[in-house]
């Protein structure tokens, strides 16, 4: 096992500041993403975890995907499909209430289109 020198320290640290990942700075300072998360653990550097490209709003999330799915074969919502995700559904136009209870949805032609759109990889 290879000792951390200073300059590496250093460099970790300006690297995290310049709002890097694990994988980044890894391959910056040829050591592997978890010895650099460790390192960083050790000097209390924080790090992002993984620069995720934002998915578009428009493509639905694997959540909103099971919850119309849910809807649409008039099942309870799975774990995990909460309030929150029914709630970010409405605000797309995704579904609607449908009915008195404010338990029952229908899924729009959007919502449909939605689960239709390929979920974009990396």
């Amino acid at each position: 096992m290879r000792r951390w020198t200073s300059e590496e320290d250093d460099k970790l640290r300006q690297l995290a500041r310049d709002g890097k990942n694990a994988l980044e700075i890894s391959n910056e300072l040829t050591r592997s993403a978890s010895a650099v998360r460790r390192r960083a653990e050790v000097l209390s550097v924080p790090i992002i975890a993984k620069a995720y490209r934002a998915r578009p709003s428009h493509v639905a999330t694997h959540l909103e995907r099971v919850g119309i799915d849910a809807i649409n074969n008039r099942r309870p919502f799975p774990a995990g499909v909460g309030p929150s995700t029914i709630a970010g559904m409405i605000e797309k136009g995704w579904i609607v209430p449908d009915g008195t209870t404010g338990r029952r949805y229908r899924v729009t032609d959007a919502g449909a289109e939605a689960v239709r759109r390929k979920i974009p990889s990396s």
